[in-house]
C-alpha cells in the first residue's frame, strides 16, 4: 500500500463502525489520493483536497485503477478553510498538511478541524517533520508542544501520541514522525 501504515492501523480500528454505518473521512492536502482509497476501500466516504489542480487528477487516476471500492473516493481543489460542511466529517487525517500551510494560518486550522469534525468526531495527525523550530519550511518544523497547544484549547482531547516505529515509517522520516489520535469535543 502506498499509504501510510499509521493510517492504516487507525482504519482497521474504525472497521466495524464502518461496516455498521457509512461514516465520511476528510484528507486535506492528499496528494495523490493513497489515503483517501486507503479510506474507501474499507467502507469510507472519503474527499480528499488539494490546492493543486495536477494532484487531484493524478488522485482521481489512481482511484479509477483501483477497481471497485466499498465506499465513496473523491477529490477537490476546494479550500480547506473554505470547505463549508460544519459537522460532517468522523474522521480527519492530517499528515503533510499542518506542516506545509503558512504558520499564521494554524490557529484557523485548529478552529476549522474543530467546525468540520462531527461531535465526539476523531482527529488523526501525523505530526512531520519533527525538528527543532527554525524558519525553513514548508515543511515547517513541528512537534507535540505545537499541535497540543493548537488543539487542546479548542476543547480536543489526546487519546494516543507515540513516535512512529521505524518499522511504520518512510525511511527518510524515521524518527522524525509522531501518530496523534484526538478525540473532538462533544458539541
Amino acid at each position: 500500500s502506498k499509504s501510510s501504515p499509521s493510517l492504516i492501523d487507525v482504519l482497521s480500528s474504525w472497521k466495524e463502525t464502518a461496516k455498521t454505518r457509512k461514516c465520511r473521512m476528510l484528507v486535506p492536502g492528499c496528494g495523490r489520493g493513497y489515503d483517501v482509497v486507503a479510506a474507501a476501500k474499507v467502507n469510507f466516504d472519503a474527499l480528499g483536497l488539494d490546492i493543486a489542480p495536477t494532484a487531484v487528477k493524478a488522485a482521481e487516476e489512481y482511484r479509477d485503477a483501483q477497481g471497485a471500492l466499498s465506499g465513496k473516493a473523491e477529490f477537490s481543489t476546494t479550500d480547506f478553510f473554505k470547505l463549508p460542511e460544519s459537522g460532517a466529517f468522523d474522521l480527519v487525517f492530517d499528515y503533510t498538511f499542518l506542516c506545509a500551510i503558512d504558520p499564521s494560518t494554524r490557529d484557523a486550522w485548529a478552529k476549522n478541524m474543530k467546525r468540520l469534525i462531527k461531535p465526539g468526531g476523531e482527529l488523526v495527525t501525523l505530526i512531520f517533520p519533527i525538528r527543532p523550530p527554525d524558519s525553513n519550511g514548508p515543511p515547517y518544523a513541528m512537534s507535540t508542544a505545537l499541535v497540543k497547544g493548537l488543539l487542546e484549547p479548542q476543547g480536543f482531547v489526546c487519546e494516543y501520541m507515540e513516535p512512529v516505529p521505524e518499522a511504520k515509517s518512510h525511511k527518510d522520516r524515521v524518527g522524525k514522525e509522531v501518530l496523534a489520535r484526538w478525540r473532538a469535543p462533544p458539541s
